[in-house]
């Protein structure tokens, strides 16, 4: 048996240990059951309540609100990305602001974005946006920056053009860097979003937590946190296989 089989299956062992102790510990009195309840009943009940369509808009405003933020992580970071990776002065002036960005508690400014952009989805969407691209763009800058030389001067000899040497030598060398921002871009907007959602909304599955934790019902807050990892499943595996396609191709 190869390697690769050897991990997979320990991975899908860890993930079935992990499913096993949600459904055991509860029944058998390992955690409060007022706390937990078991895997079976978080499945039914999630099902039960998507089939009645209670969770629909829920999902689909938390979807919508992390895929537009996502997307304007993506494309302004990549941006500025390149902008720092053409401008050695620039970054030299950024890096210790950017080193210790994730230091700065971005919800403590949710009252100033309420008032500048209304109580709508808007402070959702820019506090997801700031917690992912900077994510998007240090690992744009860095894929950039570690291209090696000599495929560079192996460019230059033949004449491309910078289009040409950006589509042919940097896109390809940096798009291991590129795919970690996204996927970091990914986990920061999906946080930013939900996390918005307990102060900021009247609905998404975030909101949908917070009212069912309050009120006592559990297997809304559990139906709701499994449609987030859900959602979560989803757009990384959208992002591994575009990126298993990339590499098929290069290959």
């Amino acid at each position: 048996m190869s390697h690769d089989w050897n991990v997979r299956l320990a991975r899908l062992a860890v993930v079935a240990v992990l499913l096993a102790l949600l459904e055991v510990a509860p029944r058998a009195g390992w955690v409060d059951p007022i706390t937990l309840i078991p895997l079976s009943r978080i499945v039914a009940g999630t099902w039960e309540l998507a089939a009645s369509g209670r969770l629909t808009p829920h999902f689909l405003a938390t979807a919508t609100n992390v895929l537009i933020s996502l997307l304007l992580a993506v494309v302004t970071g990549f941006a500025l990305g390149i902008v720092l990776w053409r401008s050695r002065r620039l970054w030299a002036v950024l890096e210790p602001y950017l080193a210790t960005y994730y230091a700065v508690p971005f919800f403590a400014f949710y009252p100033l974005l309420i008032v500048l952009f209304g109580m709508n989805r808007l402070p959702m969407i820019v506090i997801a946006w700031a917690f992912a691209v900077v994510a998007m763009a240090v690992n744009t800058a860095l894929g950039f920056s570690r291209v090696r030389e000599a495929y560079i001067k192996v460019g230059r000899s033949l004449g491309l053009t910078p289009w040409q040497m950006m589509r042919h030598i940097y896109l390809p060398s940096a798009v291991p860097y590129v795919f970690t921002g996204l996927k970091l871009s990914v986990s920061y907007s999906v946080i930013g979003i939900v996390a918005s959602e307990f102060i900021l909304s009247t609905q998404g599955l975030g909101w949908l937590v917070s009212f069912s934790y309050n009120f006592f019902d559990l297997t809304g807050m559990y139906a709701a946190i499994t449609l987030i990892l859900v959602l979560v499943i989803i757009l990384n595996g959208l992002l591994l296989w575009w990126e298993g396609r990339l590499y098929r191709r290069e290959v």
